[in-house]
């Protein structure tokens, strides 16, 4: 197969000192440097990537959405918005019987939640 595996996810922001230190603290990881112009921390499954948006990569909502699989969607919800982030879509059920929603962290990149259910674990086989 030509794609293996989710290597890393960037994200492009204005500070990425502190968005680098917050998705840290977040999960418990340390934040590394490549160089001045890249952070990453190593997140479950991939490394998560800090780099200053420019005018290709204005960061935001606009694009793609990174979705958490959460054991409990309103906890975490909660959980996200006393460390600052907004509540922007959902919460939902979507039509395979999952929960999902999406918030914003502090520097303007969403964040996708989903609580899997068995019926929806089932629906994706």
């Amino acid at each position: 197969m030509l794609l293996k595996q989710i290597e890393s996810i960037v994200f492009f922001v204005s500070d990425i000192e502190a968005a680098a230190a917050w998705y840290a603290e977040l999960l418990q990881a340390e934040v590394q440097y490549e160089n001045s112009l890249y952070a990453f921390i190593k997140a479950p499954g991939c490394l998560l990537g800090f780099h200053p948006l420019d005018s290709k990569c204005p960061g935001g909502v606009g694009g793609t959405t990174v979705y958490w699989e959460v054991a409990d969607l309103d906890v975490a919800i909660k959980a996200l918005e006393r460390r600052g982030a907004v509540l922007y879509r959902g919460p939902i059920s979507t039509s395979l019987g999952a929960r999902a929603a999406m918030l914003l962290d502090p520097f303007g990149g969403s964040i996708g939640l989903n609580q899997s259910t068995h019926k929806s674990l089932q629906a994706i086989g």
